[in-house]
């Protein structure tokens, strides 16, 4: 008996018009999403007379990266070099942020753990309806509690600070980060918990060594959310700061657009700087990110 008699039968792919549709959108999206990053990253390495020419050069001539490092050695370029003061203080704004968005993942991560606790274990009357009002807070929109946040941090003394932009960021945050975790945590058996405190561990004990680290994927994806919300955010750094000591990066990327003149190439350098930290922070947690979502919805 010959070989070919004994191959298997070959499958021939057939894709239907419902499947050629879903994958054309998705490579549609995938390009709409990955060409303008695609072009901030090519005209930050142009020169600036190449990078304003008509028509536009969508490569490069010549690779220059005097964009960036007019951000580590501003001096170097001289005070006539175009958006300098913006490049100056571009290292402090990159500290700052992650100052900050540092600081409010890791207070969603105990807000989020502790409330979400509560809503996945304790039965108590108005438990749904309570949830449902906080992430009904996640709508409301920036421009209608601005003016109430400004007053509170003027009489408190907190404008100009860092402690502002944390106390605001967690307003939009933390709704998300409780439901996220509420919704995960009701996926862990409670057989977990009953034998932790058999074996004689306190509520405190059981959750820092047995239920938090069987909820990490959940975690993950509360710190996550709450870092890049937090990271990008440019209304309220806008509206609280107004001194390098507490500028954040969407800020100073701001700042290279004047009434005077406008630099596109290091705007576009400062851009792919910001990008790269929750990019990086998202390629290395991208599993986890997805599980703690996706639990959550699925089984919420």
């Amino acid at each position: 008996m010959s070989s070919t008699a004994l191959a298997p039968p070959r499958r021939r792919l057939r894709l239907s018009g419902r499947s050629l549709a879903i994958h054309a959108g998705a490579v549609f999206y995938i390009l709409w999403i990955a060409l303008p990053f695609a072009w901030v990253v090519l005209t930050s390495f142009m020169t600036e007379a190449e990078s304003m020419s008509i028509p536009p050069h969508w490569i490069p001539d010549y690779i220059t990266f005097d964009n960036y490092l007019a951000f580590v050695e501003p001096s170097r370029f001289g005070v006539s070099f175009v958006g300098s003061g913006a490049a100056q203080a571009a290292p402090r704004a990159l500290l700052n942020s992650a100052l900050v968005a540092i600081s409010v993942a890791l207070l969603n991560l105990v807000i989020g753990s502790l409330a979400g606790y509560a809503f996945a274990r304790l039965d108590f009357r108005g438990s749904a309806a309570l949830l449902m009002t906080y992430l009904a807070t996640r709508m409301v929109p920036a421009l209608a509690i601005m003016v109430s946040l400004y007053l509170i941090f003027q009489t408190l003394g907190l404008l100009d600070t860092l402690a502002a932009l944390v106390l605001s960021y967690l307003t939009f945050t933390v709704p998300y980060s409780v439901w996220i975790m509420a919704s995960y945590l009701r996926t862990i058996p409670r057989e977990l918990e009953d034998a932790a405190l058999v074996d004689g561990c306190n509520w405190g004990s059981m959750m820092l060594r047995v239920f938090l680290p069987v909820a990490t994927p959940g975690l993950v994806a509360c710190a996550m959310f709450a870092f890049m919300s937090s990271w990008g955010e440019f209304l309220y750094a806008l509206l609280f700061t107004s001194t390098l000591s507490s500028k954040t990066m969407p800020i100073v990327i701001a700042g290279f657009v004047t009434d005077v003149n406008t630099s596109p190439t290091l705007m576009n350098a400062g851009g792919v700087l910001a990008v790269i930290p929750p990019l990086v922070l998202a390629l290395l947690f991208q599993r986890m990110l997805v599980r703690g979502i996706a639990a959550g919805a699925v089984k919420g």
